[in-house]
């Protein structure tokens, strides 16, 4: 075996430098709290959103907190040419780790649904219960689950990343990198850098690729290689998708009408193409994480709206690409759309998993854009693109609130914070940024990651 492209990918076992990418992100705190539990860590997420990052910077804190040696880390990535001949069998792929020796070991294997039968091969070493720890990452979704999931049942613990969060993408921004902890007494201060901040984020969106590109017009071929590489591995490569033209189109069709009914037999007719075939493409977008589904909140179907969902861009600047569209957000119509996406992202990034995230509507067309629930729903949310005089809902909410009374009812919108009681009920008004700055990944306790 060639062990160059090995070592080229391993600096620290030979001594040399490392550079750590500078993004640092919030699911890195809740992996290397998971670096002691006997689950094998499965990092899964579309192309390009930072899995094999993350991992650079998991090896950088085992070095730094001196929890490993550097040569007791050991890093595969199965997309180098040469580097599968390593796993070629368990026997020589644990004596290559040299794993008789008394000392814990990370293995980190990238791409690892590249195996044949990547479940089967971990569960044979797991099951020998020496001091290795597996860390994986897998571009797709489906592959991962099809090559893992029976084999490591009882086995895994699984980490959906996905592009870098506005609270993330904002570290990036110079003016803001230090932002202080934001109230209504101080907000004010920052909210038109926030706003600049987020209208960049809703056009070109957060693959960090793409963020750490200052030019335009590479953003944009960046964006571009993205989603074609997207359609050439994962859909025709893995998916098998041969109507890739017809595949492309239904992502700009859904691209245009975000936020809004998704009605699959139109789209079938405007396609040409079977209703299954179309339910079935949309399960790819979602399975490969390039889309968010978003069903109907209802007690009463005689009254609430049909099982139409909606659906919504995981990433903006992939949105953007499918319609082709990257003028300014302040002279588009479709504002709202891009906002109520990146919202929808972050209540489904950040909520409880015994939380559902649903819309409401009835069929007089009274609507809310957002329901978190539980037993019953506990917050509420509407979008508004624009900036607001004085705390106001519309008639729809008001129903919705007197029907259901959840915990706390939001009104996102570009400036105003403030709270404002309204039929009983109390209404907070967000700036949108402000509330994207908030949630899960900004409470992130335990480990300490030192930064380069």
């Amino acid at each position: 075996m060639d062990i160059t492209a090995f070592n080229l990918s391993n600096p620290w076992r030979t001594g040399r430098g490392f550079d750590v990418p500078s993004i640092w992100r919030a699911v890195t705190w809740e992996l290397v709290n998971w670096l002691d539990e006997p689950e094998i860590l499965i990092l899964s997420g579309a192309r390009q959103v930072g899995k094999t990052s993350i991992v650079y910077q998991m090896i950088d804190w085992l070095i730094r907190t001196g929890r490993a040696v550097p040569d007791g880390i050991y890093y595969f990535n199965l997309d180098l040419s040469g580097v599968l001949e390593f796993l070629e069998d368990q026997g020589s792929f644990l004596r290559f780790l040299h794993a008789e020796r008394e000392r814990n070991i990370f293995v980190f294997i990238d791409e690892v649904q590249r195996l044949p039968d990547p479940g089967i091969f971990i569960k044979a070493l797991q099951d020998l219960r020496l001091p290795l720890k597996f860390i994986l990452t897998g571009s797709s979704s489906l592959d991962i689950r099809t090559k893992t999931h029976e084999p490591l049942t009882g086995r895994k613990q699984v980490f959906h990343i996905e592009a870098l969060s506005f609270s993330e993408y904002v570290k990036t921004v110079p003016a803001l990198s230090s932002l202080p902890a934001l109230d209504t007494r101080n907000y004010s201060v920052y909210i038109s850098a926030l706003n600049d901040a987020l209208r960049d984020y809703g056009l070109y969106g957060g693959y960090p690729a793409v963020v750490l590109t200052d030019d335009p017009e590479k953003k944009l071929l960046r964006l571009n290689e993205i989603f074609s590489s997207y359609l050439e591995k994962d859909i025709a490569g893995f998916l098998k998708v041969e109507n890739i033209s017809a595949f492309r189109k239904l992502a700009s069709l859904l691209a245009a009408q975000q936020g809004g009914l998704v009605n699959i037999q139109e789209l079938a007719s405007t396609l040409g193409l079977h209703r299954e075939t179309v339910i079935r493409y949309i399960h790819f977008l979602e399975e490969t994480f390039v889309t968010k589904r978003l069903t109907p909140f209802f007690s009463n179907p005689r009254t609430e709206l049909s099982k139409m969902p909606k659906i919504y861009f995981a990433d903006a600047g992939l949105r953007n690409l499918a319609m082709g569209n990257f003028s300014d957000l302040r002279a588009r119509s479709d504002t709202g759309p891009i906002m109520e996406g990146i919202v929808a992202c972050h209540v489904f990034r950040n909520r409880l998993l015994s939380h559902r995230v649903n819309y409401w509507r009835t069929k007089s067309g009274a609507e809310v854009d957002f329901i978190i629930s539980g037993v019953k729903p506990v917050q509420s949310i509407e979008v508004k693109s624009g900036i607001l005089k004085q705390v106001a809902i519309s008639r729809g909410y008001r129903s919705f609130l007197s029907k259901y009374s959840p915990e706390k009812t939001i009104l996102l919108n570009s400036t105003m914070w403030s709270k404002t009681k309204i039929a009983g009920h109390t209404v907070e008004a967000i700036p949108t940024a402000v509330f994207l700055l908030g949630g899960a990944e900004s409470k992130k306790k335990g480990a300490t990651l030192p930064h380069p």
